[in-house]
C-alpha cells in the first residue's frame, strides 16, 4: 500500500522573519514548496503528496513545553521589540531577534508539527512533513539559535496524546538537539538521538557530548554521537549505524520525530562536516527504514545554503511520497537555485586534517557512551 504522506506549507512561514542579514532565511521554505510543485509531487500539481495547510499553535499548546514567563516575553517582543527585559528570554539583539510579528509566525511554526503529529496519529497519514519545523533550540524558558518556540516538543506531545506514549526523536542537523534534549531530559517515555558536529567546535557549544545520557529517571534516554569537522559519508554512516538501531531496537518506540537540518552538507556556511547530497539522502532513507510501519513526523531545521536546503528538502518531500524525481531540475527554477540537477554536481572537496584523526575522534565518543 503506498504510503500516505503529507507536506505542510502556508507562504505565511516566511513571515518568521529574522532580518535581511540573518542567516535563517525564510525563501528555502518556498523554494523547496516550488520545487516540489514543479516536479509534480504535490497534489495541488497532480502529486502523491497532500498539501496541508498548518494552522497556529495555540496558548493551551505551548504551555505543554514552555512556561508561562516566556510566552509572556514572546508576546512583549511582539509589541515592543526593543524592550531589554527580552534578553533574560533570548529575545533581543543577536542569534534571536525579537521583532513584530514574532508571536504569530513563531506560533505558525509550531502549529505546523503539532497539525502533522495529530495528522499521523489519527491515522489519516503515514507520515507528514513540516518543512517550517525543526527549532530544536528552543529551550522550555527562553529562545535560543534563530528558535524561539519547540515545535518538536510539542509535535511529541501530540503524538503522546493521540495514544502513542513512546516516541523516538532523531536530529540529524549538524548542531545539536539541545533544546529537545532538554525538555525530556528526565522523561524516560522520550528518546532523544542527536547526531552532530562536536560541541569543541559548534553552536552551542556546551551540550551534545557523548557522555550525556539522560537525567537520573532517564538513564538512557539521551544518545549523543558527535563528529569531528571535515566527518564525510562513510564516517558518518558508520557512526550511525554503530549507535541508532540499536538505540531504537532497545527504546521500542510506538512513533517517531525526525529533525532534517541539511547544514551537515558541505556546503553550509555555518558548519564543517562533509555530507554530500548522496550521503545526506541515505541517512534519511535509513530513519525511514528503521521507523517503517510507525507514525512519523518530519521537520526541516538548519540549513542557510539557498543553494542546497530546497534540493535536499525536496528530495526528502519526494522520498515521504515514494515518488521519484527527474534527474533534472525544473528549467524554471534551476537558475534561482544554481543547480540543474537535485545532487550535487562534483563531490564535497577535501577537507582539512586527516580521516584517521576524525575516526579516532568518532571512536572515543563511542566508547564515551558505554
Amino acid at each position: 500500500m503506498p504510503r500516505r504522506a503529507a507536506f505542510l506549507y502556508s507562504p505565511e512561514f516566511l513571515t518568521y522573519d529574522l532580518g535581511e542579514s540573518h542567516p535563517l532565511q525564510q525563501t528555502r521554505l518556498k523554494r523547496t514548496h516550488d520545487l516540489l510543485h514543479a516536479i509534480g509531487v504535490l497534489d495541488t500539481a497532480g502529486g502523491p503528496l497532500a498539501l496541508i495547510p498548518p494552522t497556529p499553535a495555540e496558548p493551551d499548546d505551548l504551555l505543554r513545553v514552555h512556561t508561562p514567563e516566556f510566552l509572556e516575553a514572546v508576546l512583549r517582543a511582539d509589541q515592543n521589540p526593543a524592550d531589554r527585559s527580552l534578553r533574560a528570554f533570548g529575545l533581543g539583539p543577536g542569534d534571536t531577534p525579537a521583532f513584530r510579528g514574532i508571536w504569530p509566525s513563531a506560533r505558525l511554526y509550531a502549529g505546523g508539527t503539532i497539525d502533522a503529529a495529530k495528522r499521523v496519529a489519527s491515522g489519516e497519514f503515514d507520515i507528514a512533513f513540516n518543512v517550517a519545523g525543526g527549532l530544536h533550540h528552543a529551550h522550555a524558558d527562553h529562545a535560543s539559535g534563530f528558535c524561539t518556540f519547540n515545535d518538536l516538543a510539542l509535535g511529541v506531545k501530540a503524538l503522546q496524546d493521540g495514544g502513542f506514549r513512546k516516541v523516538a526523536y532523531i536530529d540529524i542537523d549538524v548542531h545539536h538537539g539541545d533544546g529537545v534534549q532538554s525538555i525530556f531530559w528526565d522523561d524516560p517515555d522520550v528518546l532523544t538521538i542527536s547526531l552532530h558536529e562536536g560541541p569543541e567546535w559548534l553552536f552551542p557549544r556546551v551540550t551534545g557530548f557523548a557522555h550525556e545520557t539522560g537525567g537520573p529517571g532517564a538513564p538512557g534516554s539521551s544518545v549523543n554521537v558527535p563528529f569531528a569537522p571535515g566527518t564525510g559519508d562513510d564516517l558518518w554512516h558508520e557512526g550511525f549505524e554503530a549507535v541508532v538501531p540499536e538505540a531504537l531496537a532497545r527504546f521500542q518506540p510506538d512513533a517517531l520525530v525526525l529533525q532534517l537540518g541539511a547544514d551537515a552538507h558541505f556546503g553550509d556556511p555555518l558548519a564543517h562536516l562533509s555530507l554530500s547530497s548522496h550521503g545526506w539522502i541515505r541517512a534519511v532513507e535509513r530513519l525511514m527504514e528503521l521507523g517503517a510501519g510507525k507514525p512519523i513526523v518530519v521537520t526541516g531545521g538548519g540549513g542557510y545554503n539557498p543553494s542546497t536546503v530546497p534540493r535536499l528538502w525536496a528530495l526528502v518531500g519526494a522520498l515521504c511520497a515514494e515518488a521519484m524525481l527527474p534527474d533534472a531540475m525544473p528549467a524554471s527554477l534551476a537558475e534561482d537555485l544554481g543547480y540543474e540537477t537535485f545532487h550535487d554536481a562534483a563531490p564535497p572537496p577535501a577537507p582539512p586534517g586527516s580521516d584517521a584523526e576524525r575516526r579516532a575522534y568518532l571512536q572515543r565518543c563511542l566508547e564515551a557512551r558505554r
